[in-house]
């Protein structure tokens, strides 16, 4: 089955071989990988990145998501811990996103980048 992703004003629309347009919302399906990630590390661990994210004025919110000021935040809060939870958010976008894409020599951030500026995928 080929499967295109297609980006019209910042929203993603999965084409399917059956030719229908399925509306992806990039900042929410991004925010739904990335909180599935901060989840797996357990509750009390998500609570605190979260409070920390919101002092350090990133939006923790499906609607306003920043992957990239999120990035720099959580690298400066976990240090090079902040790499395994991007990896779980990718592998979640992956998975939500029904793609499998493997950049092993890439950071996570730019696997992230990576999968929401491909255009065609199989």
């Amino acid at each position: 089955m080929l499967i295109f992703i297609i980006k019209v004003d910042n929203r993603f629309y999965s084409l399917r071989d059956s030719g229908r347009a399925v509306a992806l919302d990039a900042k929410k399906t991004l925010w739904k990988a990335t909180e599935d990630a901060l989840n797996s590390l357990g509750k009390s661990t998500m609570q605190m990145i979260t409070w920390q994210m919101n002092k350090m004025d990133v939006e923790m919110a499906p609607d306003n998501f920043d992957i990239k000021k999120f990035a720099v935040a959580l690298n400066g809060l976990l240090g090079e811990g902040a790499e395994m939870v991007l990896n779980l958010a990718y592998a979640n976008l992956c998975r939500q996103l029904k793609i499998d894409l493997a950049d092993p020599g890439l950071p996570a951030l730019d696997k992230i980048n990576r999968v929401l500026e491909t255009k065609k995928m199989n």
